[in-house]
């Protein structure tokens, strides 16, 4: 599942980057743009990473209390 939220983010960055690439023409701003597109996928794919793990061990956590006592 994380790495179909992955691909997706993916898909989302790259288009950002497609945008930057065919309408900033300059390069002194479109070198920044992409920076923080880069920067704005690792973050999103650490928040995912983060969510998938947390709710993963929430669930565990609950199927092991009502389901194995």
């Amino acid at each position: 599942m994380l790495t179909y939220a992955n691909m997706a983010i993916d898909a989302i960055q790259n288009g950002k980057k497609t945008w930057i690439n065919t309408y900033v023409a300059e390069k002194s701003v479109s070198e920044p743009l992409e920076a923080f597109v880069d920067s704005q996928t690792q973050f999103t794919k650490q928040v995912a990473k983060t969510w998938w793990e947390t709710t993963g061990a929430m669930s565990e956590s609950i199927v092991k209390h009502f389901f194995h006592n």
